[in-house]
């Protein structure tokens, strides 16, 4: 729909952002009657990112557009620490086709009568009168309410001045590519982890200074998707990532499969770690997919919107209907709340391990999972580990890392999530002392953390 056929007419929702969490939860609002206009910088329903799932977030609707899946996971560092095992919690992870299933919401959007402006960029609102007024590119539009789908990079979050420093951030830059499968590859692999020498000249360097991970996903026969990513504070841009990852893929001798590869298509994007929750809202404007920090700490964002998207459309729907458009009632929606605390706080703090640690101790958590059934590690990323496991899972990890390497590895922000940890763990003897080590070198009392309460009872 042209903008001259929707400026000055009144909408139900405004979302910016045509991604996969503006798309879907626009899609179940169209079918509900309410009138949406999506305003997409580029082209709504095209992307740079792919994804795979665990499979029990797909339901009829969205089930026909997955296809093959991840079977194996494999991790090999440059020191010598690997892991391998077929998966186990599911028999695949589908791989997700991003190419027929944000085509197939756009469709969905135009058929029930609402509208998509592409090539249209926000620029600014205003909430007056009992609406927000929303100004683009493309001229001034009027809603009940604005929702803010527009990723990593938020012009809504930036005028409202409310940037979150917490995150840390994944940088991802590859792409798929067209190969013959050799040196042990096979069809289903997940490289989760593989580090090179000349990108480790410092034993002591981790993700959080500068140190790339290589992973691939072999999708087919003879196509892989090949990535490089960052986990650190900052965001890494494309202009130092490209040149790195071809380094890695066309060099290394360990990617020897890989160097003849021809690049059918190029991926990358930023997406926030955090926790699951949305934490932000103002009156009249709320927050959906990495602008509101739906994903998973080790990044499952794509899990998270296609598990979440119909929950949250229903409740935001009923919020509508009982006209409570208020900062506090659209931060409660109940909607993100899928998990145990102890699930995303764990889930955190691996995260954030693994940004900090050194060479060496990487290499001990990898060959950590050699000692365990990886079957945890699957319910770790996937969050539906149990706390029986949770439990387990501590127990085993503080006979590897010792409390002082803990220390020296984690940054202090990280003392209560620790301590957190520590509580909801068996360990809980261990919680008093951290309370009192943590408030000693923070200097602070009674934090709040992603929407946790780290109040001592």
């Amino acid at each position: 729909m042209a903008a001259a056929e929707t400026s000055g007419t009144e909408f139900d929702i405004i979302i910016v952002g045509g991604g996969p969490a503006g798309l879907s939860v626009a899609s179940e609002m169209a079918k509900k009657g309410r009138r949406v206009l999506v305003l997409e910088k580029e082209t709504a329903g095209q992307t740079m990112r792919s994804w795979f799932v665990p499979p029990f977030v797909l339901d009829e609707e969205t089930k026909q557009f997955n296809y093959g899946g991840v079977t194996r996971f494999l991790a090999a560092t440059y020191s010598g620490a690997k892991t391998q095992w077929r998966a186990k919690l599911y028999p695949a992870y589908p791989y997700i086709d991003e190419k027929k299933i944000l085509p197939y919401w756009v469709g969905v959007i135009e058929k029930n009568g609402s509208a998509i402006l592409n090539n249209t960029e926000y620029l600014c609102h205003e909430v007056r009168g009992g609406q927000v007024h929303v100004t683009t590119t493309q001229g001034v539009f009027n809603a009940n309410l604005l929702l803010d789908a527009s990723g990593y990079s938020s012009p809504v979050i930036k005028q409202l001045q409310m940037e979150d420093g917490s995150y840390y951030w994944w940088s991802v830059y590859g792409a798929v590519l067209e190969m013959p499968l050799s040196g042990g590859l096979e069809v289903g692999d997940y490289m989760m982890w593989q580090t090179f020498k000349d990108t480790n000249t410092n034993p002591k360097a981790s993700l959080a200074h500068g140190r790339p991970v290589f992973e691939y996903e072999v999708l087919g026969p003879n196509k892989v998707f090949a990535l490089l990513l960052f986990l650190r504070k900052k965001q890494v841009t494309k202009e130092d990532m490209k040149p790195l990852f071809e380094r890695m893929l066309l060099k290394e001798a360990s990617t020897a499969p890989f160097h003849g590869a021809k690049v059918l298509e190029e991926k990358f994007g930023w997406y926030p770690s955090g926790g699951v929750s949305q934490n932000k809202a103002a009156n009249r404007v709320a927050f959906i997919g990495d602008a509101g920090c739906w994903t998973t700490p080790c990044g499952w964002g794509m899990t998270f919107i296609l598990q979440n998207y119909k929950t949250y459309a229903e409740k935001l729907d009923e919020t509508i209907k009982e006209g409570r458009l208020d900062a506090e009632t659209l931060q409660a929606i109940p909607a993100l709340r899928v998990t145990e605390e102890f699930q995303v706080v764990f889930d955190k703090l691996v995260m954030h391990f693994l940004s900090n640690a050194p060479a060496p101790m990487l290499d001990k958590f990898i060959n950590f999972f050699n000692e365990i059934d990886p079957i945890l590690c699957e319910r770790m990323f996937t969050l539906t580990i149990t706390k029986k496991d949770f439990e387990e899972s501590i127990a085993l990890f503080l006979k590897n890392f010792t409390i002082g390497e803990l220390i020296r590895v984690l940054p202090i922000e990280d003392y209560r999530l620790v301590v957190r940890v520590a509580e909801l763990s068996i360990m809980a003897y261990l919680a008093a002392y951290w309370y009192k080590f943590a408030d000693w070198v923070t200097g602070r009392k009674n934090n709040k953390v992603e929407g946790f309460s780290y109040e001592k009872d």
